[in-house]
């Protein structure tokens, strides 16, 4: 029974970002300049952005969309439904096309589903999009660093994915993404601070993925505020070996209860990781205090999660939420609109339920809105003369409503390619079942 759910748990571990490109045409290297400059012989000119225009014709833009591949987790036996992505994106594309497109260019989507549970397929995709068909951007979902190989290895543009120091800079064409960056765990762990939650003796834990957010982020904050930390751990088993992780995690568990720990500042999205494990030893049960939402979610949503009482007295930081309140968000509301105007059938969470947990097929517009929003607004904003120099321009400075956030964001060069969202606090209610907003 107890291999089974660590079979289980190591296939979430590699799902859990759902809640979150081969060179372009040609062999010459994408240009590096967002500008030309002219010299003193030539007639005065504006200088002109140029570079790479890969999928961009006078008629259409070529756009590569990834999401998650329900039926891989099925076989892996987690019985998810995570909607119709598929249909919700076409609705959207279908609406901007009937509205003129962008700059008279029409949307011409190429679908690509992911497997999360095996990182090859996805490479797969990303060479598909990529040399295959040639995309100009590729949007939608990114398993942990799988967003370098469109941005980095095939200096494709995206919308989507994890972005830190390291990632944005190996990027080779521009890049933004909805979800948020190294700033988020800052803001959160400040919040945490000012609420009072680090009074207590300390701990630092993340998986080596995070070490980087771990180690140059959160714990100089931790410094600087006073916070005295006394241990830290990096979980370096691998991902899909659930039993390397299951021990992994109880040596360190058994350090911070040996040093005092009371309080467990959990870093990065493979935060199920600690709950999962450590939650087996029920003598020692620190306050866990999550710095990202998909690392608890990821816990508390799996269906072989049969007791949450681990998390009594948790909290977590991150994006609006709950999902509810992210659904009303009226941008979502909109966006969900045109897809039901379209016949696609998008219930909210409260519709749905939560009998069972990984029903939730709501998260087609959690990610393929927000994908859209971003996309559309970047697109316009780099006007009728479409490459990756005007397409990087406009990036800096560019507002867009997010859907599911009711705060508009701002980007820019990383660390802004995020647009900077606003962090929100949440404390685990076990009545409820979820994480519910600490009243500010």
């Amino acid at each position: 029974m107890r291999s089974k759910q660590l079979r289980r748990s190591g296939a979430l571990a590699l799902a859990a970002m759902l809640f979150v490109a081969a060179c372009t045409a040609g062999d010459e290297e994408p240009e590096a300049e967002s500008g030309t400059s002219s010299d003193t012989a030539s007639t005065e000119t504006t200088p002109t952005a140029t570079g790479p225009a890969p999928g961009v014709t006078d008629d259409t833009i070529k756009i590569g969309v990834t999401y998650v591949d329900v039926a891989s987790l099925v076989a892996s036996g987690l019985d998810y439904d995570l909607g119709e992505h598929e249909a919700v994106y076409n609705a959207l594309f279908d609406a901007i096309n009937a509205d003129g497109g962008i700059h008279g260019r029409q949307i011409e989507p190429v679908f690509a589903p992911i497997d999360p549970t095996n990182p090859a397929p996805a490479e797969e995709k990303c060479v598909q999009l990529t040399e295959d068909e040639d995309v100009f951007m590729v949007i939608g979902f990114f398993l942990n660093e799988a967003v370098l190989c469109p941005v980095s290895l095939h200096a494709t543009a995206v919308v989507g994915g994890g972005m830190n120091a390291e990632t944005a800079g190996q990027a080779e064409a521009p890049w933004l993404t909805w979800t948020p960056d190294t700033d988020q765990p800052e803001t959160v762990t400040r919040a945490l601070a000012e609420a009072g939650e680090l009074d207590g003796t300390v701990g630092v834990y993340g998986a080596e993925r995070d070490q980087s957010t771990l180690e140059d982020t959160v714990v100089p904050v931790l410094d600087e505020l006073g916070i005295d930390v006394v241990e830290t751990a990096i979980m370096d088993a691998p991902a899909d070996d659930p039993t390397a992780v299951d021990a992994s995690v109880d040596v360190i568990a058994e350090r911070f209860e040996a040093s005092g720990v009371d309080t467990v500042v959990i870093v990065g999205a493979s935060g199920q990781d600690w709950p999962t494990y450590a939650g087996d030893n029920a003598s020692y049960r620190p306050k866990l205090l999550f710095l990202e939402q998909t690392g608890a979610r990821a816990f508390y949503t799996n269906a072989a999660t049969t007791d949450t009482s681990v998390l009594e007295g948790s909290l977590l930081g991150g994006g609006y939420g709950p999902d509810q309140a992210r659904f009303e968000e009226a941008a979502l509301q909109e966006c969900v609109q045109i897809a039901t105007d379209a016949g696609v059938e998008v219930p909210s969470p409260d519709e749905v339920g939560d009998d069972d947990p990984s029903n939730q097929p709501y998260q087609a517009a959690f990610q393929a809105c927000p994908d859209v929003d971003i996309m559309r607004a970047w697109l316009e904003a780099a006007g009728e003369d479409l490459n990756y120099g005007t397409l990087a321009a406009a990036a800096d400075g560019l507002e867009v409503a997010v859907s599911g956030d009711p705060e508009a964001r701002t980007f820019g060069p990383f660390p802004d390619g995020d647009g900077n969202p606003t962090a929100y606090l949440f404390a685990w209610d076990e009545s409820a079942g979820e994480y519910l907003p600490v009243e500010s």
